[in-house]
């Protein structure tokens, strides 16, 4: 009796054992490799949803990509860098700033793009300034403002500028030996007109009166030698008087000044394109606004 319940104990002992080793072998070799198997079908799926979703970014992407290839200066960087400070040098002389310079910065390489550093110098009025950001924000290019400095002098009649510029050349630019001819429309008008508002404000004046406006008087009103009527303005700043007809135009520093009407005791103006009367002997500080002149 003894040995037969010794033996079943070792038939119930190898039965556990067995099973043990059974499970150890069934786990190692099929629920571990399937467990495996699942989480790297899972990362694998988890890394095709990523490039899914940033393939879905690239293709949205492209349209802009072309845009701003078409818009950057030229891959080549002394090519990018000559014709860019041609273009700001142009624009700075033909605005009329006083003593203006570009000049450039090594180039910032970043991978598809190279950065042009530029710093633009020189003495303008509101009037100029104002054309020079109009023009600037209006060309195509891949450019911006990064920084830009306005220290007035003279009474607030002129401004030292310093502006620092950057812009960008792309190795697949459309752009070869120059630069792109398009347009932006980051400006919300494009014309310039809505914005010489600026310039008739002074920031920089004694208020909103600079020494133009307050130095700018309607001395006399006579006829010329053809019999027509003729206005006397004397400018103060320049120490001239000036002989001036209906239609003429008078340049007052930032500001434009258009005789419209001249009559025995007033005048009818436009300055900056807003219409107003001046009197006889008062200055265009007493400049009275008119709906229709």
């Amino acid at each position: 009796m003894d040995t037969q319940r010794r033996n079943l104990l070792l038939i119930l002992l190898g039965v556990v054992l067995g099973g043990y080793f059974l499970n150890n072998l069934v786990d190692r070799y099929y629920f571990q490799p399937v467990e495996t198997e699942t989480r790297q079908i899972a990362t694998l799926e988890k890394k095709i949803r990523e490039a899914k979703r940033q393939l879905g970014k690239l293709t949205d992407k492209l349209p802009r990509r072309d845009e701003l290839e078409q818009r950057a200066l030229p891959a080549n960087g002394e090519m990018a860098s000559s014709s860019y400070q041609a273009w700001l040098l142009n624009l700075v002389t033909q605005l009329g700033l006083t003593n203006p310079t570009v000049d450039s910065t090594t180039p910032i390489d970043d991978g598809e793009v190279t950065r042009l550093q530029f710093n633009v110098k020189g003495k303008c009025n509101l009037r100029q300034l104002t054309q020079l950001l109009f023009e600037f924000y209006r060309a195509g290019h891949l450019q911006k403002i990064s920084q830009i400095s306005m220290t007035p002098s003279g009474g607030g009649e002129r401004i030292d500028l310093q502006i620092a510029i950057e812009a960008l050349a792309m190795r697949r630019s459309q752009n070869e030996t120059g630069l792109s001819s398009l347009k932006s429309d980051r400006l919300v008008n494009d014309q310039l007109a809505p914005y010489l508002v600026i310039a008739k404000r002074n920031l920089f004046g004694d208020g909103m009166a600079s020494s133009w406006i307050r130095g700018t008087r309607l001395t006399a009103i006579t006829y010329d030698r053809l019999g027509q009527n003729q206005c006397w303005i004397y400018v103060e700043p320049t120490k001239r008087t000036h002989f001036l007809n209906v239609g003429d135009l008078l340049e007052l520093d930032s500001l434009q000044l258009k005789i419209v009407k001249i009559e025995t005791d007033y005048i009818i103006v436009e300055l900056d394109g807003t219409a107003g009367r001046l009197e006889l002997g008062k200055t265009l500080v007493d400049l009275q606004p008119i709906v229709d002149p």
